[in-house]
């Protein structure tokens, strides 16, 4: 091939061309701001801050090159949907260039024709525009693809074997990069493997050239491990990661094609094969719904060009039989995701086939252009007119009915992006709350409100007032209308307004609660206890208030900015000093840890303990609290204000509950029935049995019955009652569990020291426990 002036004025041409159609509303369309996309802004964020990860596990499992390239340009201009397209559509505007340079190079009869509308139809084409205005890793494969089989065509084809050589070289090092840019790139080394035996089944004269061409694959494959061998371990590590998303999607798999997966694969290839110019893609995220490949006009000259390359491949000594040969095995191995996966036909997984198979397009018009259609130059203008007529309809179905489609503004997530809008206009005066459902749950909504100082909380578990001087805004999805009602009655000046989308549907329930409202405690929530205690780098405990069901609520206050994400523990101390039970949480379950927190905030977290001790309900514990940093080995917060690191928040008193039987382990096991209950077992617990000393006594129930029981301590035939309970009474207690009550006595003064007898009576049954010795000692248990 000899470059020439008319090749650089055809290549800007091309460039041009693709560079307006990708950088044409460029973060505008489609509207919105999608949550795949989200999730690549979210970790070229983190790459920014240094992270250098291997592989992405999150979101279904995603490589990683195409984020550090994305990461690269936010350097620059941020991360932002905007620069984070634009990382596609650089991508796209190369891809259209280098399409022009490998076909030029790889074609001999009319090169520079089926280079230039190849690359034409390439930048034309909705398909590829559309992936070049969606920030996803798809989007780099097609250029990959092109440097890596365009090097290895070089490295046949080049004029020295030191220029061979590294050609090769550069093959294997964009063929090593492709599975680090998408799965699809897993079946690249598939493509030269098949072109090679192709060679060797079509051209057996000429097996004395194997030599060099094993020896180009040999190269081009050490190179291509050497790059891939990094993330090969990571999947050796973590086989998962290979294996997990392209199992789960693969036509094979039960939940996709049920018993029947070769039906479905039969299916997909008829699905496949009518994308062109039937049925398209169904899903919206990638392009207009069920749009085929090529428009009508389009699709004459790709059928054409499917004919003549079928044609040429009849014979061995066409001058473009090893170069039709690669582009038509690059085509249908990268097909193959889209036939072996589910929702066929897929324009993602399809992509990487994308310069190869716009060659038929581009043998077809140059054969129209070639062809004499009567005086003139009528064959160049009619394939002028097939590209010009395409690229309208291009531009009308994309920039003008996609675009605007009421369902892309869904499906984009453009509502997330004006539910944003609408609750940054309230933070100036307001402290914003957005449910957790869209806070933290949706990727785009996670990436953005940072930016917008919106806060993210689960209000089931946590409520969050605002610093001194602010009003209070809690944000809920329209789904979640109800739950926005029930804080706006919290307080009786609240407001509830509900907000519409752009398409006038329900987008928003908003709670607005006044400054100074917001600024004392709802009345629901007022503290039963009050206290105030310091923690270094920590929240402040202001108080505690109880609940009937055992679980109770702790307010606290940010005094400060604090870096250390934390963890509050809870101990329940009974009389005894020992602890019965316990919970450790982070604020609102995690919903709002502590690095987030304003200074001046308040938080109500709410508490659910672990109880320990089985026995201790009906008890009153006090309440201990501290903080702790999880990923410093459990680093505890010291106070403040006074020595150690616990303060007490308050006295609760424990709910009586039953539970399954196999979870008690009573020191004494019974099976004795009184009246309608019965006695499974009992421990004492005493330091010493002697007259005025107190004595433990937990007892084992079964039953739900009414009996009041009685604790008496016999000693040479006199009674004297310890206690009495009722054990059912003000319990939960379930059919089929025990329930165990504990009772602290005291031996009377009056018990002479010597042998007694410990016994439970109801209705005149009794059951004997044991033989205790008054005046002696026993173990504590």
């Amino acid at each position: 091939m000899h470059w020439t002036r008319r090749d650089w004025i055809a290549l800007a041409g091309v460039t041009l061309l693709g560079a307006i159609l990708r950088l044409y509303q460029l973060g505008v369309a489609p509207p919105g701001f999608q949550f795949d996309e989200a999730f690549n802004a979210i970790d070229a964020d983190l790459v920014l801050a240094g992270n250098r990860p291997l592989f992405l596990p999150a979101n279904g499992g995603r490589e990683v090159l195409y984020t550090y390239w994305q990461a690269l340009i936010g350097a620059a201009l941020g991360v932002n949907v905007y620069s984070l397209r634009l990382a596609s559509a650089l991508l796209g505007i190369l891809a259209v260039a280098l399409t022009y340079v490998v076909l030029r190079r790889m074609i001999r009869q009319h090169s520079f024709a089926v280079a230039l509308f190849t690359s034409l139809v390439f930048a034309v084409l909705l398909w590829p525009i559309h992936f070049s205005h969606y920030a996803i890793r798809i989007s780099l494969m097609p250029l990959l693809f092109l440097l890596t089989f365009g090097f290895f065509w070089l490295g046949g084809h080049a004029e020295t074997r030191r220029a061979g050589l590294v050609a090769y070289a550069m093959a294997g090092f964009f063929l090593g990069l492709t599975p680090w840019s998408n799965p699809t790139g897993r079946l690249a080394p598939l493509v030269l493997l098949l072109y090679a035996l192709w060679l060797l089944w079509r051209k057996p004269e000429q097996r004395g050239a194997w030599k060099d061409l094993l020896t180009g694959l040999a190269i081009t494959g050490g190179v291509a491990f050497l790059v891939f061998l990094p993330l090969g371990i990571e999947f050796i590590r973590h086989p998962d990661w290979f294996f997990g998303h392209a199992s789960e999607v693969s036509v094979f798999a039960e939940r996709v094609s049920g018993e029947q997966p070769w039906q479905a694969l039969l299916r997909n290839v008829l699905r496949v094969l009518g994308m062109f110019s039937f049925t398209g893609d169904s899903d919206a995220t990638h392009g207009p719904t069920q749009r085929p490949v090529f428009d009508p006009l389009l699709s004459i000259p790709f059928y054409i060009g499917l004919a003549l390359w079928f044609w040429r491949l009849r014979r061995a000594d066409d001058p473009d039989f090893d170069a039709l040969s690669l582009l038509l095995i690059w085509t249908l191995v990268m097909l193959l995701p889209s036939v072996l996966s589910e929702r066929a036909p897929n324009y993602s997984r399809t992509l990487p086939a994308l310069p190869a198979l716009l060659t038929a397009a581009g043998l077809g018009l140059t054969w129209i252009a070639s062809r004499r259609w009567g005086q003139g130059r009528a064959g160049p203008l009619l394939a002028a007119l097939l590209v010009a007529g395409g690229a309208l309809w291009t531009i009308y179905d994309y920039f003008v009915v996609f675009a605007h489609d009421p369902d892309i503004y869904y499906v984009y997530d453009a509502d997330k992006l004006d539910a944003l809008d609408y609750l940054h206009e309230l933070t100036d005066d307001n402290q914003v709350y957005l449910s957790q459902l869209w806070g933290d749950a949706h990727a785009t909504v996670y990436f953005l409100r940072g930016q917008y100082d919106i806060g993210s909380v689960e209000t089931s578990s946590v409520l969050v007032l605002p610093p001194p001087g602010k009003g209070l805004v809690y944000a809920f999805p329209a789904e979640q209308d109800e739950r926005a009602e029930q804080i706006a009655s919290l307080w009786p000046d609240a407001t509830l307004e509900r907000v519409n989308d752009g398409n006038e549907r329900p987008l928003l329930s908003v709670t607005t609660v006044p400054a100074t409202d917001a600024a004392g405690w709802p009345a629901r929530f007022t503290p039963a206890m009050e206290t105030e205690a310091r923690f270094t780098e920590g929240p402040t405990l202001l108080g505690m208030s109880p609940e009937e069901d055992g679980r109770f609520a702790l307010y606290w206050r940010g005094d400060e900015v604090m870096l250390r994400d934390l963890t509050a523990f809870v101990h329940l101390m009974d009389a005894d000093g020992r602890r019965v039970g316990q919970v450790d949480k982070r604020p609102g379950d995690g919903s709002y840890a502590t690095p987030v927190w304003h200074v001046g905030e308040r938080v109500i977290d709410l508490y659910t303990p672990d109880i320990t001790d089985l026995c201790a309900g009906g008890e009153s514990v006090m309440v201990t609290v501290g903080w702790y940093q999880l990923l410093a080995d459990g680093l505890r917060m010291t106070r403040a204000d006074a020595p150690g690191d616990t303060a007490a928040a308050g006295e609760l008193t424990l709910p009586l509950r039953s539970y399954p039987v196999e979870r008690f382990a009573m020191e004494t096991p019974l099976a004795a029935g009184l009246d309608d209950l019965t006695l499974l077992g009992y421990t004492l617990r005493a330091e010493t049995v002697a007259p005025g000393a107190p004595l433990t006594l937990d007892l084992l129930w079964q039953g739900n019955g009414s009996s009041p029981v009685t604790v008496t301590l016999e000693q040479d035939g006199a009674a004297f009652v310890l206690g009495e309970i009722t054990p059912a009474a003000n319990a939960d207690w379930r059919e089929g569990e025990a329930l165990c009550r504990r009772l602290r006595l005291t031996v009377p003064p009056e018990v002479a020291p010597g042998p007694a007898t410990l016994i439970v009576a109801a209705k005149g049954e009794q059951v004997v426990l044991e033989a205790v010795e008054v005046g002696g000692v026993k173990d504590k248990k």
